[in-house]
């Protein structure tokens, strides 16, 4: 982006109605107007997100505002005054800190702004009337806060899909651990009193090792299942805890953040959450409506009696007792295999699926039941004891079931909610169809590999600050210029005009893309050097 883009959007984005109401909700009304307003901290902290990826620290910050044109300065607000000397500018670093953490301070408990306007109840619904659009009235916990920082890098108008996928990644405290035996009081580890030691897994660029720091909980948008369509891999959310503590809770607070700028029926996560109870997790959000799509452990596999003879649950869905027992325990793809040996498995799985109870209807909310069919009602199946089933053709599996004995292929029966609801997801385990739906779930994986190496460098040092909610707080305006920089390429790439610039009403930009890749016989790769092309920069 050239400096105007990034200072456009950095303008834009502190200016979105919700931010703009959580930012005058924290500034004090009594007492003398401090300096750096929360809006210009924000608009500050954009802009050098947007420029210099690589490191958040507030020296660095300080650095980009200095460093910046007079003219950028004038358009973002900061009084020259501030970089005039080298004192002014020393001080300037402080200056940062202070309101950074003031804010923090603001937001530590989540954000509540009072309605302007008379709350009408009917006494007898108790149904409220719904508030005039101008209303600024706002409840916002602390995950909240930060995803909508992060949403502040999507326009207003851009479409969100209703699924996204949830996954975790470390973020290591600046302050190294103190020794073993120097025991504190207070419980800290460190020099940062809210980090704590977590575990992380090894990866190509390091093993796996114990770290002092915080677990961050990223969402992530994907596309609709079966749509085909690419979406750009954009940050939805976070939520951010000391070590590898209170995972649940996070998961919940960020699907609730991301559900509080758009819609969401389906997410994705790994074994690290879903080994969670029932009650703590699968019952939470499908109370909230969310589909959830999962890896099975090994703890939740295996065969185990149905509901009712003639049934059984075979890894998390419920099939006939009729099912042939050589499918009942199948062993998982193996890390490594070929994609024939991984489709060869598939089909294994696949022959499940003739014999799986389907839902007989939608969900009773009321109840907290699923009313379903056997297979031979679903005419998956040719079952003696169903004989209208044994009229279909010869083409569908015929079952070895004696007749007139216990058969579970032609009932229908109510399941509740509660049983087995740890292990139970719409799509059959390791299916083809559950395989397409769950490897949407590497996208997630793709975004902290572009956190932490390709794009940014959420790694140690990047942030210096102490705490849980500052550090959550510079996170959060690192992930909306990611948003941002990413809407960018992405739309650039694919030749389609780029949301940010229909939102602010900039020309297309058809500059050519360059690339940044070096060698030493290889200098300089990009688009060829004319007269109007000088730049050595990439388009980025």
């Amino acid at each position: 982006m050239t400096e105007q883009q990034r200072i456009n959007r950095a303008i834009a984005m502190s200016n979105t109605p919700t931010l703009t109401i959580l930012l005058d909700a924290c500034t004090k009304r009594v007492g003398r107007p401090a300096l750096l307003s929360y809006a210009l901290l924000a608009r500050i902290l954009f802009f050098h997100t947007l420029t210099n990826p690589a490191t958040l620290t507030i020296a660095s910050v300080a650095r980009t505002v200095a460093e910046m044109s007079p003219r950028a300065r004038a358009q973002l607000g900061i009084p020259e005054e501030w970089v005039a000397t080298s004192d002014a500018r020393t001080g300037l670093d402080k200056r940062i800190l202070d309101r950074l953490h003031a804010l923090s301070a603001a937001t530590r408990a989540g954000v509540s702004v009072d309605h302007d306007h008379t709350v009408w109840v009917n006494a007898d619904t108790g149904e409220i009337d719904p508030c005039p659009t101008s209303c600024p009235a706002l409840a916002l916990t602390p995950e909240q806060i930060h995803s909508t920082i992060v949403q502040a890098g999507l326009p207003t108008t851009f479409p969100r899909t209703p699924a996204v996928a949830i996954d975790g990644t470390d973020v290591e405290s600046y302050y190294a651990a103190y020794p073993h035996d120097a025991l504190h009081p207070d419980g800290r580890i460190c020099a940062d009193r809210e980090a704590r030691w977590a575990k992380r897994t090894a990866t190509n660029r390091r093993p796996t090792e114990f770290y002092v720091g915080f677990e961050l909980h990223l969402a992530t948008y994907i596309a609709d299942e079966g749509t085909g369509n690419e979406v750009p891999l954009l940050c939805a959310g976070m939520a951010l805890r000391p070590g590898v503590t209170d995972r649940i809770g996070a998961a919940l607070a960020l699907v609730d953040a991301v559900m509080s700028h758009g819609d969401v029926t389906e997410a994705l996560f790994d074994r690290g959450y879903t080994m969670a109870t029932g009650e703590h997790f699968a019952r939470p959000l499908r109370n909230r409506g969310v589909e959830v799509v999962f890896d099975l452990h090994s703890s939740q596999r295996g065969t185990r009696p149905g509901p009712v003879p003639g049934t059984l649950w075979i890894d998390g869905s419920l099939y006939s007792a009729a099912i042939p027992t050589n499918l009942r325990q199948l062993e998982p793809p193996r890390i490594g295999q070929t994609s024939g040996d991984n489709a060869r498995v598939r089909e294994l799985f696949d022959a499940r699926e003739p014999f799986r109870f389907t839902r007989h209807s939608r969900r009773n909310d009321a109840l907290g039941t699923q009313r379903y069919k056997g297979p031979a009602l679903a005419g998956h199946v040719r079952c003696p004891n169903t004989p209208a089933s044994m009229r279909r053709s010869q083409d569908i599996p015929t079952t070895t079931c004696t007749p007139g004995s216990a058969c579970g292929c032609g009932i229908t029966l109510t399941v509740p909610d509660t049983l087995h609801e740890r292990d139970r997801q719409r799509l059959p385990w390791q299916s083809t169809a559950w395989a397409s739906s769950y490897h949407r779930r590497n996208r997630i994986e793709s975004l902290n590999s572009k956190i932490r190496v390709h794009d940014a460098n959420v790694n140690h040092g990047f942030i210096r600050v102490r705490g849980l909610n500052p550090t959550a707080l510079l996170l959060a305006f690192t992930l909306a210029a990611y948003n941002a920089r990413e809407l960018y390429r992405w739309h650039v790439a694919a030749g389609i005009n780029e949301p940010w610039q229909s939102y602010l009403g900039e020309p297309i930009d058809d500059r050519p893309i360059g690339y940044t890749t070096r060698s030493r016989t290889k200098p300089r790769r990009g688009p060829p050097r004319t007269a109007g092309n000088t730049r050595h920069n990439p388009t980025t």
